[in-house]
Order: C-alpha cells, then structure tokens, then sequence
C-alpha cells in the first residue's frame, strides 16, 4: 500500500532539515513537475525528476558551501477533497554563519502511489537573500 500524503510530506520535510537530498530526489516520480511561482534563482517550472535534480543539486552545494545549516522546522497540514492532495504550510529555522532567521513556505502536493507527482511551493526570495 502506498504511503499516505502526510507520511510523504514528513519524509520529504525530513530529508531537507537533515540536508539528505538524494533521499529526498527518491520520493518524487519520475515524470515530476515542480512550480516555483515566485523564484528568481531557478526556472519557475520544472518538468522531471532529473532536470529538478540538474536544476536543484547545484543551489543545495551552494548553500552548503555557505554554511547554511536547517536547525528546526514546524508545519501544517491541510487535506482537501483530493485524497491524493496536500497543502503544506512550514517554517524552516536557519543559520548561515552568526545570523538567525526563520524561511516561510507553502507547498502543494500531488501524490501518486506514495510518491510526490507534483508540487508548487511558494516562498519568499527576498527572505532568503537576506539570511544568506
């Protein structure tokens, strides 16, 4: 039985905090389409778990070579009348080096047979050039 969309969000929530991206990379399918509305530092859309890969695996070693550290994360899910999607509202807590801050995020999620078929996630590049 696949896994239920709480479960995968919590997984996918977990590989981020503790920056495991190739486990994260697993729990998308491969015809994945992933929607940044807002971002000004990737393709807005992104069809495929390989070119989200190509896209993303780059600004993840980025923040990592600046000392970006996700120290705690809190969130809430909304069902809808989809059993397969999802909305998630979370909070990462970040460190870069001597700053402190909070990045704010809402995700949609598709799920298919346990695993995410589509997300549009909302954040806000502005907060995030000021952590960083």
């Amino acid at each position: 039985m696949a896994a239920a969309p709480a479960a995968v969000f919590a997984r996918q929530l977990d590989c981020i905090t503790t920056d495991d991206r190739a486990a994260q990379l697993r729990l998308y399918t491969d015809d994945l389409t992933y929607e940044f509305p807002f971002a000004t530092d990737r393709p807005r859309v992104i069809h495929g778990r390989d070119a989200f890969a190509r896209v993303m695996v780059p600004l993840w070693d980025q923040a990592r070579a600046l000392g970006v550290k996700i120290t705690g994360s809190e969130h809430v899910l909304h069902q809808t009348s989809d059993p397969e999607r999802i909305v998630a509202e979370f909070t990462l807590a970040i460190d870069v080096q001597q700053k402190r801050g909070e990045m704010r995020f809402v995700q949609f999620l598709w799920i298919r047979d346990g695993l995410i078929a589509a997300v549009r996630e909302y954040f806000n590049p502005q907060a995030r050039s000021e952590l960083v």
